[in-house]
């Protein structure tokens, strides 16, 4: 949920054949092939050096005994270099207060309880009532917070089971929080920002556990990129498009004669995007009779397309399945509201490939499972857990599949600690409740500066290797990608982890350069600032867990296709045309695993909630694609039609990701693996 800027989210969610392409074809020399592609994105821009503030104005200013900090509330970039000044006084301003739980410890044990298989109570899931009743904070508890902001000369403007918004006089907010506010200079704009963490009284600690509103917007971005031009209808399944461009049915079975060798041999075309049909049968979903039937798909997304679900029902019926039947799809999405303003996000339409593919990927998995689309006003955090919480407080849905992430370490920062509490509590009301939460693991490797350097899809100010969150929540399923190979029959042949190096031929002549190429797009995964879960004590490797003597939760959980080379087929309208393309990213897995679970959840005839610990039990039953590297590179070549000129061919090596290797058992690259043809079975034989 970084703010990418509308230029990086653009690149991430609709890049064009001549976008994806441009940073390339500048780059590639055959004097220094190794080291010439320049970043796909641009960093965010540098803002011009600000007036230093005095020191009392940034000094660190020890909490008074009576009061407890809000840890990291303050973000380090809000330094002397960088100020332009205190707010004025009498300055209006608004700030979202987070709530906790009455009882955390008690909380942690009723979670442990009906989440885990081994447990007496598991699944003993509580109503959204009931939950309120026993974990929110008590009238008494969220009165004191109220009094402690209407008596510091706040108004409260809105108050949820979440959190309390208050407004007033920048005055009357650091009186309050117990530190004033100035502006400074940031790659977003002019920000306001506390001098110092803010604090509350101690009556409240824990009461209060996060702040949101006066400081840095905290923002997510698609974890998806579009990677091939527009297809007609017959390119999914022919093979062969109208313009030309072509793809093999299957993998292998189009060698690329009039390319050059790589590695020392001729490859073969790159498959066509894979249809819906495609993935049910080769996971196993269309043997197993599996529909979805009775279960709901939640997708939480930014914003909303206003040809959807018209586009779903013409994707559908483009590749020869059912469209949704009346009443099956349906959508929360008040465009009156949207906050369009923020540089943080991108523009809304930006937003429509990413539903589309998120929609048409639950549909094409779990064809007979109802969908329910929540968009939130804007990419901003808040708004996103404003439609996350909607489908959790009312339990609208069995599943929630959100393919949107952000980095917790970047330069300038701006998801805080608190923040990141804010969405632990909801994602442990969603467990409580036997709702499952699906993130997609990102698509930038290990979100490394190194990955980030050359990434279509990744944050620009990462300042280490990391996983990506929401997904490195220990409350939250989170959903790697794989490269699918299927045999001439339409069956599993093969996987391995997503993770493309990209090649290209200069001036469209001569043998490919680099050899192995630049990194283009992989899985996220890693390890996560979250201390290791019970659940992934066994399964997970130490050596990926553990650091400096401290085990740590480590993404993703299990993965699906979702490859930027060998992509899905999404269908959706673009500047007044419907259109057909290939799209890669963990956001092709995410909906399609969660819709994989609605399946699970109709053999089995029960929910199963927040589904790591069940996942995790299941690690020796048999029932995944045990994913690894292949033994020696394999690459295809990604035929972009005649409209690419001199780059239409590119070599894409895979399972070369950033930082991450798929390997025998858990691996940070795919984790468990991806089910099998039993996964399913196994839960129609244990109900």
């Amino acid at each position: 949920m970084t703010p990418r800027h509308t230029a990086f989210a653009a690149v991430a969610v609709a890049v064009t054949a001549a976008a994806l392409l441009a940073p390339v074809a500048a780059a590639a020399p055959a004097t220094s092939p190794a080291t010439s592609l320049a970043p796909a994105t641009s960093p965010a821009p540098t803002a011009s050096p600000a007036p230093t503030a005095s020191p009392a104005a940034t000094a660190a200013v020890p909490t008074p005994a009576h009061r407890a900090p809000l840890t990291g509330s303050r973000p380090a970039f809000a330094d002397a270099a960088d100020d332009l000044g205190a707010v004025p006084s009498e300055q209006t301003m608004t700030a979202r207060l987070y709530l906790g739980s009455r009882d955390p410890a008690q909380l942690a044990g009723f979670l442990r309880s009906v989440t885990d298989p081994a447990s007496r109570s598991y699944r003993h899931f509580l109503t959204p009532a009931a939950y309120q009743r026993r974990f929110a904070l008590t009238a008494a508890q969220r009165g004191a917070v109220v009094h402690w902001l209407t008596g510091s000369g706040l108004r409260v403007t809105a108050s949820t089971p979440h959190y309390l918004q208050a407004g007033g006089t920048e005055a009357a907010l650091a009186k309050a929080l117990g530190t004033g506010f100035h502006r400074y200079a940031t790659a977003w704009g002019p920000l306001q920002e506390p001098t110092k963490d803010a604090s509350v009284p101690a009556a409240v600690a824990g009461d209060v556990i996060g702040l949101d509103g006066p400081t840095a917007p905290a923002a997510a971005s698609p974890a998806s990129v579009r990677t091939t031009a527009p297809l007609p209808a017959s390119a999914a399944t022919a093979g062969r498009s109208a313009d030309a461009a072509v793809c093999s049915p299957y993998f292998g079975q189009r060698s690329a004669t009039g390319q050059p060798p790589a590695y020392g041999r001729t490859v073969s075309y790159a498959t066509c995007p894979y249809t819906p049909r495609q993935l049910r049968r080769a996971y196993g979903a269309a043997p197993a009779g599996a529909t979805g039937r009775g279960r709901t798909v939640a997708i939480v997304g930014a914003y909303g397309s206003a040809t959807m679900p018209a586009d779903a029902d013409t994707f559908a019926t483009d590749t020869g399945d059912r469209p949704f039947r009346p009443g099956q799809y349906r959508q929360r999405v008040d465009r009156a509201q949207w906050n369009t303003g923020t540089k943080a996000c991108a523009a809304p339409d930006t937003w429509a490939g990413e539903q589309a593919l998120d929609i048409e990927m639950a549909h094409a998995y779990a064809p007979d499972a109802d969908v329910l689309y929540v968009g939130a006003n804007s990419c901003l955090d808040g708004d996103l857990m404003d439609a996350e919480a909607s489908v959790v407080d009312a339990h609208s849905a069995d599943v929630i599949s959100n393919s949107w992430a952000e980095i917790t370490h970047s330069n300038p920062e701006h998801l805080t600690p608190g923040l990141v509490d804010a969405w632990n509590m909801l994602f442990e009301q969603a467990a409580a409740e036997g709702i499952g939460v699906y993130f997609a693991a990102g698509d930038c490797g290990d979100s490394s500066p190194a990955a980030a350097a050359h990434g279509l899809n990744c944050d620009p100010a990462t300042t280490q290797a990391q996983a990506d969150f929401p997904s490195g929540s220990p409350w939250v399923t989170s959903v790697g990608a794989t490269t699918l190979a299927t045999t001439r029959s339409g069956d599993y042949a093969w996987e391995t982890s997503m993770g493309d190096v990209l090649s290209i031929r200069p001036g469209g002549t001569g043998a490919w350069a680099p050899i192995p190429g630049v990194f283009a797009f992989g899985g996220g995964g890693g390890r996560a600032d979250a201390s290791e879960p019970w659940y992934q004590k066994r399964a997970v490797p130490t050596a990926l867990s553990t650091v400096r003597g401290a085990a740590h939760r480590v993404t993703p959980d299990v993965s699906l296709e979702g490859d930027g080379a060998l992509p899905v087929l999404v269908g959706y309208t673009a500047g007044g045309t419907f259109q057909l393309v290939g799209y890669g990213g963990t956001s092709a897995a995410a909906p399609g695993f969660a819709a994989i679970q609605t399946d699970a959840e109709q053999e089995a005839g029960h929910a199963f909630g927040f589904a790591n610990p069940l996942l995790y039990a299941l690690s020796t039953a048999g029932v995944y694609h045990d994913v690894t590297a292949p033994p020696t590179p394999t690459a295809v070549v990604r035929d972009m039609g005649p409209e690419a000129g001199t780059l239409r061919y590119l070599l894409y090596t895979l399972a070369e990701d950033k930082g991450l290797k798929a390997a025998k058992g858990y691996d940070e690259a795919t984790g468990l693996g991806s089910p099998n043809a039993g996964y399913l079975r196994w839960f129609g034989r244990h109900h």
